[in-house]
């Protein structure tokens, strides 16, 4: 897909705008095909904004008045940085999806034209992105699983080095013959620092996630749908069925047979 189509809606598409105009048009339910075009937007709106508060950490920890080497920062920049570029595999993965959706409703279109609307029945069949969504979705999860881990991480460390500070406090208050504090504070501004992109992302991706589950809910019910069945009648004449013919043929012997003389009535009528 080229730069112009991946940052264009996927609704907008004019491909993707004919087919839904077809499909309008003649009567068939579209519903369903645009809550899937919906998720991938929602998608696509949530892998951004996930760039974006990635990107504006990294420029609030370039902003840091600590020095230059400082492993904190340096940390922070290094692990923003391999979280975006992880965001944009996952968004090419997703343009590769809005790519097979516009090649889906061009096929769709053509079969329209060559064939009629018959061809519009189980629309699903244009639509080959069932793998490509759990593909995605796979990866999402594995983001949000080290997103936790990274964060009960932190915040496991920041509470043993505050528990240890207290600790050191205590002794000092023991000293001065005052008595210990056993409050335990909330971690300190510089684990919630660290913790932060790690949050971001997690937010982010767990609605991808949930996006992903939709859509390939949508898909399955676009695949569930009974296509429409075009009977053809002749003159509103029904072909009749197996029962029915055994019947009317039943009917017919007993009538031969009710009308058919026996030889003694055959006998008398000679006489």
């Amino acid at each position: 897909m080229n730069e112009t189509t991946s940052n264009t809606p996927i609704t907008e598409n004019p491909d993707v705008k004919e087919l839904l105009s077809i499909l309008k048009d003649n009567g068939k339910d579209a519903s369903v095909f645009l809550n899937l075009l919906g998720q991938v937007t929602s998608m696509e709106n949530n892998f951004n904004k996930a760039v974006e508060e990635l990107t504006a950490m990294r420029k609030e920890i370039s902003a840091m008045r600590d020095e230059r080497d400082h492993p904190v920062r340096t940390a922070l920049q290094n692990t923003a940085k391999a979280m975006e570029e992880k965001i944009n595999a996952m968004r090419e993965q997703l343009n590769e999806i809005k790519a097979k959706i516009v090649e889906g409703c061009k096929n769709a279109v053509s079969a329209f034209k060559e064939k009629g609307v018959a061809a519009l029945n189980g629309v699903a069949k244009f639509f080959r992105i069932k793998p490509m969504f759990e593909a995605l979705r796979k990866n999402i999860q594995n983001n949000i699983k080290t997103d936790q881990a990274a964060v009960v991480k932190i915040e496991a460390m920041a509470t043993r080095y505050h528990t240890a500070g207290m600790h050191l406090r205590n002794v000092g208050r023991a000293l001065r013959g005052k008595e210990p504090v056993d409050e335990i504070k909330p971690n300190g501004k510089l684990a919630k620092l660290v913790a932060a992109p790690f949050r971001s992302e997690m937010k982010h991706m767990t609605k991808a996630f949930k996006n992903t589950d939709n859509a390939i809910a949508a898909l399955d019910r676009l695949e569930k749908a009974v296509p429409q069945k075009i009977v053809k009648k002749e003159r509103g004449e029904k072909k009749p069925s197996t029962l029915e013919t055994m019947k009317t043929l039943q009917k017919q012997i007993e009538t031969e047979r009710q009308n058919t003389p026996t030889k003694a009535k055959r006998k008398e009528a000679e006489i």
